[in-house]
C-alpha cells in the first residue's frame, strides 16, 4: 500500500500508513508514541499532517477518525491527490495491533534521523568543496548532530531512585564545598541564581542604555581576572571600545572622557593607563563582530579552549552581546531567532561552560507607565525565555527619572511638592541599578540591588560606602 509518487530515501511509507491507522481507529494508542513522534519526523508531508492534525483533536479530547479527518482535512490538496476520504479509509484498514505501535514509530523516527544524517552530511560535504573553514564545518556538523534523538527506544522516563540519587551526590559535593559554581562578582544576584553552572545559559536584558553589556563585562571581567578563562562574542562594540570599558572601571575614570584624552587631567589619564596593565593580564579573548551564526562561534569558542588549555587555563564563560546579532537559520525573523537561543543552549551544552546570551527588550517599555522588564519584553521570539536556565533584567529606575521629569498633576501643573518628591525618588535610585530575576530554575524570583556608575562601568555592593563614595 505504497500511495507515494516517489520513493523517498531512508523511509519507510509502510509504516507511516500502518501507524497512523492504528491511531485513527484507537485514538488511545497516541499515548504510546506521543512523548518521542513530532509530526515532521513523517517523510510523507501528507502524513505529517494527518498525525498533527489528529494529535491535536485527541489532546482536545474530541474524536479523530476517518470521518472526523475528512472534515478537518476535506481542503488538504495533498490529501485529495492520494484520494481523499477513501485514502483515510484505507489507512484505518492497513491498521497494526496496539503492540507494534510504538515498534513502527520508532521506525519513522529512525528513517527522520537518517535523513537529517544524510542532509548534515550532504551539506557539510558542500562546504567543504567550496572551501569552508574546516572548524565552522565541524562545529555545524555537531549541532545538527546534536538536534537528533539519540535513541528513539529510550524510556520516557526515569525511576525516582535514581534521581534522588543523583540529587543527593550533588548536595554532599556541595555541602564539602566541591562546587563547579561560579561566582558572578555580584554577591547580591548570586544570593539568588547561586552563581553560574556549567551548561547553564543565561538571560541579561535590558531596554537600551540599562547597563546589560555592563553586567556581562563586570561578570567576565571578574573572571578572567581570577584566571578563569572567558570568551567575549562581541557584536556590537569593537574589541578596543570593551577594553576601554574595562579599563575604566578599574580607574574609576569615565570612558567617555577617552574620546578627548588630550583634555583629561593628567592624573585622571595616568591612573587610567596604569590600570590597563592588570586588565591585560586576565584570561579574556574577544571575539570580533565578523563571527556572527552558531557554527563559527561555537568553532571560534573552541579554539580559544585549545588556546587556554596550552596555558592550563580552563574556558569557564561563554558570553554573546548580544544575540539577537547572531545570524540564525530560518525564513522568518521568529524562525532565525528561535535557531539561535537553541544554538546558545546547544554551546553550553557541548563546551560544559555557562553562556550568557544578552538580549534586547522592546522598545515599548518606553511607552507605558511602568519601565520594569517582563519575560515577554524579549523582543523577536519565545524560545530564549524557553531555553534560559536563568533571565536577568537590568532596571535604572534614575535613567527614566532623568528622562521624565516630575510628573504634572491632573491640572498639568508641577507642584513644589511634586518636584520635591520626584527629586527625592532621584536621590533614592540615583547610582543604583535592579537586578531583576525574572526565571531562575535553581533558585527563587527575586531583585538584587546593586551600586552601579554608569560613566565608569563600575559595580559595587550597596553598604561599601568606600567603593561607592568616589560617585557621590
Amino acid at each position: 500500500m505504497n500511495d507515494m509518487s516517489a520513493v523517498t530515501q531512508f523511509a519507510s511509507v509502510e509504516a507511516e500508513q500502518q501507524l497512523l491507522g492504528a491511531i485513527l481507529t484507537g485514538n488511545d494508542r497516541l499515548n504510546l508514541v506521543a512523548d518521542f513522534l513530532r509530526p515532521e519526523m513523517f517523510a510523507d508531508p501528507v502524513h505529517a499532517e494527518i498525525y498533527r492534525q489528529a494529535s491535536a483533536r485527541i489532546r482536545k479530547g474530541h474524536i479523530a477518525s476517518p470521518v472526523t479527518m475528512k472534515a478537518v482535512l476535506g481542503d488538504h490538496a495533498g490529501l485529495a491527490e492520494l484520494g481523499g476520504a477513501s485514502y483515510l479509509v484505507r489507512l484505518a484498514g492497513a491498521a497494526i495491533a496496539s503492540g507494534a505501535v510504538a515498534d513502527y514509530a520508532r521506525v519513522v523516527v529512525d528513517g527522520w534521523t537518517r535523513r537529517q544524517i544524510d542532509a548534515a552530511i550532504e551539506d557539510t560535504r558542500a562546504g567543504l568543496s567550496a572551501g569552508g573553514d574546516v572548524a565552522v564545518l565541524t562545529a555545524k556538523l555537531q549541532h545538527a548532530l546534536m538536534r537528533l534523538p539519540t535513541d528513539g527506544s529510550e524510556p520516557s522516563s526515569l525511576s525516582l531512585t535514581s534521581a534522588v540519587t543523583r540529587a543527593v551526590e550533588e548536595a554532599v559535593s556541595a555541602y564539602q564545598g566541591k562546587t563547579q559554581l561560579l561566582a558572578t562578582g555580584l554577591p547580591a544576584l548570586d544570593r539568588i541564581v547561586r552563581g553560574l553552572a556549567p551548561s547553564d545559559f543565561m538571560l541579561i536584558g535590558g531596554a537600551t542604555s540599562m547597563g546589560k553589556t555592563s553586567v556581562a563585562l563586570h561578570i567576565a571581567g571578574a573572571l578572567a581576572e581570577a584566571g578563569r578563562g572567558v570568551a567575549f562574542v562581541s557584536l556590537e562594540m569593537a574589541p578596543d571600545q570593551l577594553a576601554t570599558r574595562l579599563i575604566s572601571a578599574r580607574a574609576r575614570v569615565p570612558y567617555a572622557a577617552l574620546r578627548d584624552a588630550a583634555a583629561m587631567e593628567e592624573a585622571d589619564f595616568r591612573k587610567w593607563v596604569e590600570a590597563a596593565r592588570p586588565v591585560s593580564e586576565g584570561t579574556m579573548r574577544i571575539v570580533p563582530r565578523h563571527v556572527r551564526d552558531i557554527p563559527a562561534i561555537d568553532a571560534a569558542c573552541r579554539k580559544i579552549r585549545a588556546d587556554l588549555e596550552r596555558a592550563k587555563v580552563p574556558l569557564s564563560l561563554v558570553v554573546v552581546d548580544y544575540a539577537q546579532l547572531v545570524r540564525g537559520e530560518g525564513k522568518t525573523r521568529y524562525e532565525q531567532m528561535t535557531s539561535v537561543s537553541i544554538g546558545l543552549k546547544t554551546i553550553a551544552g557541548l563546551l560544559e561552560v555557562p553562556v550568557i546570551g544578552l538580549v534586547q527588550l522592546s522598545r515599548d517599555i518606553g511607552q507605558r507607565d511602568h519601565k520594569r522588564p517582563m519575560l515577554t519584553d524579549i523582543k523577536e521570539t519565545g524560545q530564549f525565555e524557553n531555553d534560559a536556565d536563568q533571565a536577568v533584567f537590568c532596571h535604572r529606575e534614575s535613567y527614566w527619572l532623568e528622562r521624565q521629569g516630575p510628573k504634572p498633576n491632573a491640572k498639568g501643573d508641577v507642584t513644589p511638592e511634586i518636584e520635591a518628591d520626584w527629586r527625592a525618588d532621584l536621590a533614592r535610585w540615583r547610582n543604583k541599578m535592579e537586578l531583576i530575576v525574572q526565571k531562575n530554575r535553581h533558585g527563587p524570583i527575586a531583585t538584587a540591588e546593586v551600586g552601579f556608575h554608569d560613566a565608569t562601568n563600575r559595580f559595587w555592593s550597596l553598604g561599601d560606602e568606600q567603593a561607592q563614595e568616589a560617585f557621590i
